[in-house]
């Protein structure tokens, strides 16, 4: 076996995972994954499934065998996180602030961007990202008091946009702004349909259950500051 087959064979026990659910995940057959690993059936993963499956295990795509990245001029502003305007981003019918997306974390609309805050390099390092892998959000309303409070301003891991393992998430909400909320996959694992509840801390607010094709994750929450 080789090393990348031994890099996702390791992080598949890590989480959990057994060889059907990522491959139905991977929209393939619920063989596929393990023809690779055990056949070398393809031999390769092509581009798009090592990108997929970079953001299902939360692996660094070059550990599955990409090319590593070169370093372009774009990197040298590299260490500024954009703070999103929530109000310039609403919009029905979906999350307008949004410019484009990657495995590694999405782009803004400089429309929506109102300010950029700078991290020292060892918080970064601390909460595993890179700072252009980061956005910013203010938090509005008490839902997810006393974990998050009204006003702070959250930080969010945006290259993680499926709900593993589960946690807190920033998510579009159907006026096309972000909420901050706990998710839950509820579906065993391998079902065909993946369920997530919507959770939040302050118990006075009530649950919701949704399919995972009926939400859109904006990313994984990792941080916040607090005046």
């Amino acid at each position: 076996m080789d090393q990348v087959r031994r890099t996702i064979l390791k992080r598949m026990q890590e989480r959990g995972l057994n060889y059907k659910e990522v491959s139905l995940e991977l929209g393939k057959n619920q063989a596929y994954l393990q023809q690779f690993m055990e056949r070398n059936v393809p031999n390769k993963l092509k581009e798009d499934v090592r990108s997929r499956l970079a953001e299902i295990l939360d692996l660094p795509e070059e550990d599955l065998g990409a090319p590593s990245r070169a370093l372009t001029s774009s990197d040298s502003k590299s260490d500024e996180i954009p703070e999103i305007d929530l109000v310039a981003g609403l919009g029905a019918g979906g999350f307008v602030a949004l410019e484009h997306t990657t495995k590694n974390g999405i782009t803004f609309s400089k429309e929506v961007v109102r300010d950029h805050w700078r991290l020292p390099e060892w918080m970064l390092s601390r909460m595993g990202v890179k700072a252009s892998h980061v956005a910013a959000f203010p938090a509005q309303g008490d839902s997810m008091s006393p974990t998050i409070g009204d006003g702070d301003v959250v930080f969010i891991d945006t290259r993680h946009r499926v709900p593993s393992p589960d946690g807190i998430y920033a998510l579009a909400d159907e006026f096309g702004g972000v909420v901050v909320k706990r998710l839950e996959v509820t579906s065993r694992p391998g079902a065909e349909t993946i369920t997530v509840k919507i959770i939040s801390d302050n118990p006075r607010h009530s649950e919701r259950e949704f399919t995972l094709d009926e939400i859109q994750i904006v990313g994984r929450y990792i941080g916040r500051f607090t005046v």
